[in-house]
């Protein structure tokens, strides 16, 4: 009798403060691929540990709380994750973020056949390109489907290979020098296939500013050289661009047509000119 291979267990350690908005997509698009979820939660309000709530189990396994200290602390978040993932028994670890949604890089196979397809070839790690959605000024996704309505990007790169989301939990890797970019280890075996990397960075005008204007980060972080470019924003260079030639648009929410042509290497509130 021919056994049926048992299949790869994924979890995914999400840190969020506030994140209704983007978790009541994206919950339940995890499930559906049976990729568990565990919650960095940073004292969130009730509606979104409400939404805990509702998905404990399937696919919420693990809620872990950190303290809120005034500021954006990545220091505080990505320790609360090396110690969430050491408690873990699950085969497979993905760093992901609320406002992103990883896929296959190819039309059809889900993020799982991506993680699944790595780990038959022997690789221990993932590496994905970014694709950072903006809306159009005046338009606001916000407590919509904005995976299927947001269709404008541009490709986000500003250095090659810096997104190693997705690794094998035994090959005991870890991401916190790089800020939770680049895996390091005794064996990184990255898979030579760049997957995809949806970043929902807003979701409107009002959304972006509500996000970012008024934000301050943890002197450890920028110490040691974190979140350079989420510094200096004002009212004037968070406003949404018109277009220019390197924002794309998809045929299709479903497509994989990515056009990797003209990245950027600065977000849109760091260009010149953004009108």
């Amino acid at each position: 009798m021919t056994m049926t291979p048992t299949p790869l267990s994924i979890c995914a350690i999400i840190s969020a403060r506030n994140e209704t908005l983007y978790l009541q997509r994206l919950l339940p698009l995890l499930a559906k691929q049976r990729i568990d979820v565990a919650i960095i939660d940073n004292e969130s309000d009730a509606e979104s540990r409400g939404l805990y709530s509702m998905h404990s189990g399937n696919p919420v396994v693990a809620v872990k709380s950190v303290p809120y200290q005034g500021y954006h602390s990545l220091t505080d978040l990505l320790e609360a994750e090396r110690e969430l993932s050491a408690s873990l028994t699950h085969d497979w670890i993905l760093h992901h973020d609320a406002d992103e949604i990883m896929e296959h890089s190819e039309a059809g196979p889900t993020l799982r056949d991506a993680i699944e397809e790595a780990d038959a070839q022997g690789y221990n790690a993932l590496n994905f390109d970014e694709f950072v959605f903006l809306p159009e000024p005046g338009h606001d996704y916000a407590g919509r489907d904005y995976y299927a309505e947001s269709l404008r990007y541009y490709f986000f790169e500003p250095s090659k290979h810096r997104l190693n989301r997705a690794w094998k939990r035994a090959a005991n890797l870890n991401n916190f020098q790089s800020a939770g970019h680049r895996l390091q280890g005794k064996d990184v075996s990255i898979s030579p296939i760049n997957h995809i990397l949806r970043h929902y960075i807003t979701l409107g005008q009002d959304h972006v500013r509500r996000k970012y204007l008024d934000r301050s980060f943890d002197p450890r972080d920028l110490k040691q050289g974190w979140h350079s470019n989420r510094q200096g924003f004002t009212d004037d260079n968070l406003r949404l661009p018109r277009g220019n030639e390197t924002l794309f648009r998809l045929e299709r929410s479903d497509s994989k047509g990515f056009r990797r042509d003209r990245p950027v290497t600065k977000h849109f509130w760091q260009w010149e000119n953004n009108s």
